[in-house]
């Protein structure tokens, strides 16, 4: 029996994605009579209950260690596996099979019991997560790519094969968590978070292929966070303020367009015009974004940057001071 592309398996996945996203949307109205603690703040998370209970705790918490212990049981199956660019394995199939169940029983666990692991951890669990797994791939992409203009420091061969030996752990561990720390309520922003997961978990799920190595598919998937952190700070200045303005969402909107513009182009190879149109383009939206928050707020467009490069090199330093290995480097 011929095996599907991994092409193929991956425009069924962002279908069943965008599958998935639709229902939590359709099915979100449900969830309206849902009682919830009044705003406290930017480091308030909204979504809990306000009383939780012993099936609200034990379902979202039972519910993540499954999907855990089997995703990551497939991912280190996957490790022992050699590389096969043009075909899925059993285990990719697996992996896009764990998780299409485990997001099915999530949108069923919200409408019975509701609450995800937000109820008993700090939000800032969740982004950061997801900060750290940006971190690998900018330093696990940069020999294909460069850091910064298509260039960049020469990091350590030995010390690169250290952090691609539990590379898949980690971003297995930061994508479940992420997916069960949120109930699958129908806020855009929530919204636009689940389909970047379902996403992320696709490309989780299709390693050895040539669609998991594919810097393009990467990049765009770089470029996603982009949607997600804006609209995720559009949503709080709505639910604080009542109306559209101005806001920390600028920031992350040229935060992480500036890693587009700096580093994830450089995925793909293009003449020296169509990069000057990206610089042109970016430069003249943040002179725009900040003409209307006001120049003094300027400073903020390098937090985002400061953040993911610094923590590249902290991540080079760990890994040179850890590596030391042998084994051979694939980049993924």
């Amino acid at each position: 029996m011929k095996s599907t592309p991994p092409s193929k398996a991956l425009a069924a996945s962002v279908a069943a994605s965008f599958g998935f996203t639709a229902l939590i949307a359709i099915l979100a109205p449900l969830l309206a009579t849902v009682p919830h603690l009044p705003d406290q703040g930017p480091w308030w998370y909204f979504w809990k209950l306000a009383t939780p209970t012993f099936a609200s705790h034990l379902s979202a918490w039972a519910g993540y260690a499954l999907h855990q212990v089997a995703i990551w049981t497939v991912v280190l199956l996957m490790a022992r596996e050699k590389p096969h660019a043009g075909r899925l394995s059993p285990l990719n199939i697996a992996a896009l099979a764990v998780n299409g169940v485990f997001i099915a029983f999530h949108i069923l666990q919200t409408h019975l019991w509701y609450d995800g692991l937000a109820q008993d951890v700090p939000v800032w669990t969740s982004q950061w997560s997801v900060i750290v797994m940006l971190i690998i791939i900018l330093y696990q992409f940069s020999p294909r790519r460069g850091l910064f203009m298509g260039k960049g420091p020469k990091f350590s061969p030995a010390a690169m094969a250290w952090t691609n030996r539990w590379h898949g752990l980690y971003i297995a561990w930061a994508l479940v968590y992420t997916l069960w720390f949120h109930p699958t309520e129908g806020a855009v922003a929530i919204l636009i978070g689940f389909f970047y997961m379902f996403l992320l978990l696709t490309q989780l799920s299709l390693a050895g292929t040539e669609v998991h190595f594919s810097a393009s598919w990467i990049a765009i998937l770089e470029l996603m966070v982009g949607l997600h952190g804006p609209a995720v700070a559009v949503q709080q200045l709505l639910t604080a303020e009542g109306s559209f303005g101005p806001g920390m969402w600028i920031m992350f909107t040229t935060g992480f367009l500036f890693m587009f513009a700096f580093t994830g182009q450089y995925s793909w190879k293009m003449p020296g015009w169509g990069r000057a149109i990206i610089y042109a383009a970016y430069a003249a939206l943040v002179v725009g974004l900040y003409a209307w928050w006001g120049f003094g707020h300027i400073y903020t467009i390098t937090f985002i940057p400061a953040a993911l490069y610094g923590g590249v090199f902290v991540l080079a330093g760990l890994a040179k001071l850890a590596g030391g290995g042998k084994r051979k480097v694939v980049l993924a």
